[in-house]
């Protein structure tokens, strides 16, 4: 059942999805509500499930990592057996992304691995210890991609800022401080400076300059809420598509697309099966038919051929993922 959001819950969850890091009193005059109600409003958000986690979106290929989705169709499993087996992908070091899927697949992946060779190793070894679980599968890698903030819950179709992930892996020289700050930021983005000094064994000053440093360096891109939205009655899906004689011009003006419309949540570049990836939310059946119809026609001259998939949970969010030993 969707839970009922009055405008200013749904102005929270827009904040929270485009820096989640704010404090308390600086959401709230965003909000124009007391921190007192923000802070009830938030702990409600969290305790119904909308929002799971406040992560730290970090640029991998600043890592020296290369993102690989997975999208997977599982065989005639019984649900525990199902369920087990996302559990074991969501505690997985190196999965950064896992999802429950519906239609054709039944659950996507994202891994972070330094070259294809490693990619190899970590999801043969994922395939030996669940044999059987697999029907069938494909990969894409993730050279480019673009993700935004959900203006569609505010009414806003403009001044949609956007994170840009990827480019080439090449890892920057970051010490021992820095990388427990991106593990911890990782998960618990909100955490104050005062408890990351303390879990680090650092001043706040170290931990308040060493942030700066990550951000300047574009390793961390931002701070977000991870927001489930089927809990909001939204219908979440995926757009996986082949191009075919796409120029520049053309691939400029999907990017452009994605930026101005308000339902699009990310845009990736892909090699492997499929060339793009665009996520949509729509308010219902009938929004998510006219938007397939809709991105059909527009690009039909670019669009060979494309699939949907349903995103139905956001299982796990973990930009550090791939840096685990």
């Amino acid at each position: 059942m969707a839970i009922k959001l009055d405008v200013t819950d749904k102005r929270i969850l827009y904040e929270l999805e485009q820096n989640c890091r704010r404090s308390l009193n600086e959401i709230a005059k965003r909000v124009r509500a007391s921190k007192q109600t923000l802070h009830y409003r938030i702990e409600r958000l969290v305790r119904e499930g909308t929002i799971t986690q406040f992560i730290a979106i970090l640029n991998v290929a600043k890592l020296g990592l290369v993102n690989h989705e997975v999208w997977i169709q599982l065989g005639d499993l019984p649900e525990p057996k199902k369920k087990a087996f996302i559990e074991f992908l969501v505690s997985h070091k190196n999965t950064r992304w896992v999802a429950s899927c519906g239609g054709k697949i039944d659950v996507a992946i994202a891994i972070t691995a330094e070259n294809i060779v490693q990619f190899d190793s970590i999801w043969q070894d994922i395939l030996d210890k669940y044999p059987n679980h697999v029907k069938n599968y494909f990969v894409n890698v993730t050279p480019e991609y673009f993700t935004y903030p959900r203006t569609h819950l505010i009414g806003e179709n403009e001044n949609r800022h956007f994170s840009h992930l990827g480019g080439e892996p090449k890892r920057l020289q970051l010490d021992e401080t820095e990388m427990r700050i991106l593990d911890i930021l990782s998960k618990y983005a909100r955490m104050p400076l005062t408890e990351i000094a303390k879990k680090v064994g650092v001043t706040e000053n170290t931990i308040r300059t060493k942030i700066k440093r990550l951000e300047n360096d574009e390793v961390i891109q931002t701070y977000a809420a991870i927001i489930q939205p089927t809990t909001l009655g939204l219908v979440h899906f995926e757009i996986l598509a082949t191009t075919q004689n796409m120029t520049k011009e053309q691939e400029k003006a999907l990017e452009t697309y994605c930026l101005l419309n308000p339902y699009v949540t990310y845009y990736l570049r892909m090699i492997g099966k499929f060339d793009i990836d665009i996520a949509f939310d729509a308010n219902n059946n009938e929004q998510f038919q006219n938007t397939i119809i809709e991105f059909r026609s527009r690009f039909s001259g670019i669009i060979k051929e494309f699939e949907f998939v349903y995103i139905l949970k956001h299982e796990k969010f973990d930009y550090f993922a791939g840096m685990k030993k």
